[in-house]
């Protein structure tokens, strides 16, 4: 299946960042991975490991705003796919279980003017 049909299945518009935001265990310090890009019922997670489907996780998106300030967005995944995208990087779809009201504010500026 080419990426284009698998694009045009999709049931919700996918929304691409206008910034870098990490993913976070919540709780934790090391970076699970990159936001590459959302929709309002799921994420795509890039990572350096594969996540394991079927996971749930509770994670803190974070991005950086003008004068390094940070805004932090924790919510609930459920890792869907993983699949290596090259040797060293995993793509991962994630299905939202819960957001947060950060995390809709956040994902509203992403949104498509």
């Amino acid at each position: 299946m080419s990426a284009q049909s698998f694009a045009e299945m999709r049931m919700e518009p996918r929304w691409q960042l206008k910034s870098t935001v990490s993913v976070f265990r919540k709780g934790g310090s090391d970076c699970l991975g990159l936001l590459v890009n959302w929709s309002k019922s799921g994420l795509m997670i890039s990572s350096y490991q594969a996540l394991k489907e079927g996971e749930t996780l509770d994670v803190d998106l974070v991005d950086i705003l003008q004068d390094n300030d940070r805004r932090t967005a924790p919510c609930r995944i459920e890792i869907v796919w993983s699949r290596e995208l090259n040797p060293s990087l995993y793509g991962s779809g994630c299905r939202l279980v819960e957001g947060s009201a950060m995390f809709d504010a956040m994902m509203q500026d992403y949104c498509d003017d």
